[in-house]
């Protein structure tokens, strides 16, 4: 298979080898009577680039089917759509559902397809693999809030998953909500769009308006450790596993020699040892350690939540055993790369790709994660983002360097008339780099702009990695201008799904909201009652940072309203002053509590990856 990953039209040396290496191509396009454009003689060519995809990647969208499976005749059904799975236990007298989808319209297709085509029992148990949206967001469509509160049906996760959820999931959540909807192509329209698919999971475009429904869970299964509970007539092992997530379980059947893996097997493909919609470092000994122990299991069938069911013990061994040792090669001569002084922006190439003993179609195949992409991560992850040389503590600033580098390359016109040549050429990388530099210094600059959308058009029609394609052709539409901003991110961050958050979970969100400017030195407290909540939470603004807790009010100033008004609020939909005024808001504390919202910024302006 031709080497399509990286997505470029030609392969150039790096760092100081690079301008030898441009040197020689302006002389070698000279000699063979090819003009290069002098400053301003140059006009850039036709930058239609027709698309194309790799056979590979088109073939592979094909692995991801909406069907129901049940497997081995079991008690166990795989629920499969586009983009998620949902999987179904049956047990004596009610059924345990494994993750609940994105939200609640795929919670709500999963449901009718259970009741047509498995049971109409009722749903006595959840177990959430860990904490990913994808996973967890469809739980109220098949629990009620008032059952899992009563404890008349639990919902099982591991013990760090609120932390994670948190830390992942709300710390982040804006830059986090915008570079997702890149990677997975949520703009992407014509033929683009419908022959992109994510390389884990399927197609993601149409996903509905993403209504949330989680529900936090109420039993826990500690880090480390294993649960084994009897559900419904079910014998059910549930382990910690920590690897694809640092909140993941896996769950095993033994009187059925059954595992569902969760995402510890990503689908079939190359996981994401490093996500490029941003996670913090995902733990390579970790994954390892759970794929090793999923295979001492020695399961006649495996039942992920991306991809189909995987079946034959000898099957499964192999293919875990392979996964396994392609994650450990990628993170362990990264390694031993650093160790040698290989700095971040060079150890891709010093990587070079998985060797071919390691390729396997699908599962080593770099649909989704690349072993490029997590080896730059673990350089981050295990020693800094600092490469040793001490010019990087105070970096020129990338518009004035931009500006000094250009007027050293003869300026705006030659530098983009180069860049044209390179794209003409077949080196669309060097065109993008170049033109990266022009709009560094005017982001209005339409003529760099355009081309460098079409370096990444082609970049991107070369990939076969769905998270680098994404990033190529969602970049293009920016670069353009067309990218639809509008409900961009609203598959992640919305004013619905934030008032359903539990209260801590909202004012989590207000810690990364505060403006210093604003806030300065301020000492504010208050005390939050809501309906349903056992104690009213304790909010502080203190030195523009933000606190909260729940306890006792004591002696401080006391704000009622509801979860309705608080999540108005955090969603910046609504204001204090307001609020209060309508009614929604009432008590002693109303002063503090606009003052504290004062010192919050809760604008949500698009955010620009490309043009900036």
């Amino acid at each position: 298979m031709p080497n399509q990953l990286a997505g470029r039209s030609a392969v150039a040396p790096k760092g100081a080898a690079q301008w030898l290496y441009r040197g020689a191509v302006a002389a070698m396009l000279a000699s063979a009577g090819v003009p290069v454009a002098a400053h301003g003689d140059h006009h850039m060519g036709n930058l239609d680039v027709p698309f194309s995809a790799p056979a590979n990647f088109t073939a592979h969208a094909k692995m991801f089917q909406e069907r129901v499976t049940r497997v081995a005749n079991g008690p166990v059904w795989q629920i499969e759509f586009q983009g998620m799975n949902v999987v179904v236990i049956e047990g004596r007298d009610g059924l345990i559902v494994v993750d609940t989808g994105m939200n609640k319209d795929i919670a709500t297709a999963a449901l009718a397809k259970i009741r047509a085509e498995v049971s109409t029992k009722p749903v006595v148990a959840v177990i959430f693999t860990h904490h990913h949206p994808d996973h967890v967001n469809g739980a109220s469509v098949f629990v009620s809030v008032e059952d899992v509160k009563s404890g008349k049906v639990p919902i099982y996760a591991a013990s760090n998953f609120l932390k994670e959820l948190s830390d992942e999931g709300i710390a982040t959540l804006p830059i986090v909500a915008t570079r997702a909807a890149y990677m997975y192509g949520f703009s992407l329209s014509g033929a683009e769009g419908a022959d992109f698919h994510v390389g884990c999971c399927g197609a993601l475009q149409e996903a509905g308006k993403n209504e949330s429904g989680y529900i936090p869970p109420s039993q826990f299964v500690e880090m480390d450790g294993a649960r084994d509970e009897e559900i419904a007539g079910v014998k059910l092992h549930m382990f910690h596993t920590g690897g694809e997530a640092a909140s993941h379980i896996a769950v095993w059947l033994p009187e059925h020699k059954i595992l569902i893996s969760g995402d510890e097997v990503q689908g079939p493909t190359f996981p994401n040892l490093h996500s490029l919609r941003g996670t913090k470092m995902r733990d390579a000994n970790r994954w390892v350690g759970a794929l090793r122990r999923m295979q001492a299991f020695d399961a006649n069938f495996m039942v992920p939540l991306h991809g189909p069911v995987v079946e034959g013990a000898t099957k499964i061994r192999s293919m875990l055993a392979q996964y396994e040792d392609a994650i450990q090669y990628t993170h362990d001569q990264t390694i031993r790369l650093i160790n040698k002084g290989i700095p971040e922006n060079e150890l891709p190439d010093a990587l070079g790709p998985l060797p071919d003993y390691l390729r396997s179609e699908p599962y080593t195949t770099e649909y989704y994660g690349t072993a490029a992409d997590a080896a730059r991560s673990y350089y981050v992850g295990y020693i800094s983002w600092f490469s040793g040389d001490a010019t990087d503590f105070t970096p020129t600033p990338r518009a004035e360097r931009a500006r000094r580098e250009v007027a050293m390359m003869g300026g705006r016109d030659k530098v983009l008339a180069t860049a044209a040549k390179a794209f003409e050429t077949n080196d669309a990388q060097w065109a993008a780099e170049l033109t990266t530099m022009l709009i560094a210094m005017n982001r209005e600059d339409m003529d760099a702009r355009r081309l460098k959308a079409a370096a990444f058009r082609k970049l991107g029609y070369a990939t076969y990695n769905s998270s680098r394609r994404g990033f190529y052709l969602m970049g293009a539409l920016e670069l353009e201008g067309k990218l639809k901003t509008e409900g961009l991110t609203a598959r992640y961050m919305n004013a619905d799904n934030i008032r359903k958050m539990p209260v801590g979970l909202m004012l989590e969100q207000l810690r990364y909201r505060v403006d210093p400017k604003r806030a300065g030195k301020q000492d504010l407290r208050v005390a939050l009652t809501l309906p349903g909540e056992a104690q009213p939470w304790l909010l502080e603004l203190r030195n523009s940072t933000m606190k909260y807790r729940p306890g006792p009010a004591g002696d401080l100033p006391v704000v009622a309203l509801d979860r309705a008004a608080l999540g108005a609020l955090v969603a910046g939909a609504d204001t204090v002053p307001a609020l209060a005024k309508a009614g929604s808001i009432k008590g002693n504390g109303i002063k503090a509590f606009e003052q504290i919202f004062d010192g919050v910024d809760l604008t949500s302006a698009p955010i620009s990856l490309v043009v900036r």
